[in-house]
């Protein structure tokens, strides 16, 4: 997709006034380079029957008590989510009680295994915010005002997704905390890996001959790249001005 940037701005740049021409011609890009802009979108749609699936089975072990077994410093793979009297985040919220002679209240579990289930959502929130930021595009400064607002407004709502998805591995078994860092991890070094290859192998896509004359002047065109490009949708065509004074009368003959 980077590698087609720069006729997309070049797209945006000629027909400036004319969105319908616009979304065509950049439609007509993709079809030319033979990429499909949905490609990263429907990679994360094909994992999420699987985390459902994998969140599911998790889930009703927990519930028949098959993961009690450590893992690391984390007590239980289960989590105190599904104990007998723990639902939710009631492990953490509920329960807390001062010991004759303290000057602070501890949690019902005890301060050792409270940090110890809390530790795997921190790391988590830290790794998703790493992996977004490393898989995010930088944006563009030569973007119109309107387009680069509204990038930037989208970047900073997704800013707070780590920390919602922090939240929901409070309420879940720890197994699962465990698979979704698991998951940022490879996704991470899956992102980086890519990018530095095709930093050091930029890709070659072949495009016909009339993209190459996408910012040339009609007038400097011949008829058949006039003609390609009319045919490609990419001619702007005369105004409604230039015909009345019979600037591109030619066009017609």
């Amino acid at each position: 997709m980077k590698a087609l940037k720069p006729y997309q701005d070049q797209i945006k740049k000629k027909f400036a006034d004319r969105k319908e021409m616009q979304n065509r011609a950049i439609a007509k890009l993709y079809e030319d380079a033979e990429q499909n802009p949905l490609a990263g979108c429907l990679v994360s749609l094909a994992q999420l029957p699987i985390f459902l699936g994998l969140y599911r089975s998790v889930t009703l072990l927990a519930k028949d008590g098959e993961l009690q077994e450590p893992f690391l410093w984390i007590p239980s793979l289960q989590g105190p989510v599904t104990g007998p009297t723990f639902r939710g985040m009631e492990w953490l919220t509920e329960g807390w009680t001062t010991d004759p002679g303290a000057s602070f209240p501890h949690p019902s579990l005890g301060w050792e295994t409270t940090l110890a289930f809390l530790a795997m959502p921190m790391i988590l929130v830290l790794t998703q915010s790493i992996t977004m930021n490393a898989m995010q595009p930088p944006v563009d400064e030569n973007l119109p005002a309107e387009e680069k607002e509204s990038l930037e407004r989208t970047q900073g709502i997704l800013k707070f997704l780590p920390l919602l998805i922090g939240y929901f591995s409070l309420q879940v078994p720890a197994g699962l905390t465990i698979y979704w860092f698991t998951s940022n991890t490879f996704t991470l070094l899956q992102s980086v890996t890519v990018k530095a290859y095709y930093k050091a192998n930029p890709p070659k896509i072949e495009l016909p001959d009339y993209w190459d004359a996408l910012d040339q002047d009609p007038d400097s065109m011949s008829a058949e790249d006039r003609r390609k490009a009319a045919k490609a949708g990419l001619n702007t065509g005369p105004s409604f001005e230039q015909l009345m004074d019979g600037t591109y009368i030619r066009f017609f003959f």
